[in-house]
């Protein structure tokens, strides 16, 4: 697994956020396969597993900590 810019997954991490006033994988993926966006932005956003996160930073900063994005 190479990791990818946050740039890359923010707008899908923050698309969930927008719908659902909470970053949840479900719904980050579903923007993402509906964009059809890369298979390596796909799994970055998969690392997220099955943790709700508050808002987009706590996201990042879990992504960024379990190696799946850089800045």
């Amino acid at each position: 697994m190479s990791s990818v810019s946050w740039k890359d997954v923010a707008k899908y991490i923050e698309a969930s956020f927008n719908t659902a006033g909470m970053v949840d994988r479900s719904i980050a993926l579903e923007n993402a396969f509906n964009q059809q966006a890369p298979d390596n932005v796909v799994d970055a956003i998969d690392g997220l597993g099955s943790k709700i996160f508050p808002n987009p930073d706590t996201a990042r900063q879990f992504l960024k900590e379990k190696g799946y994005i850089t800045e």
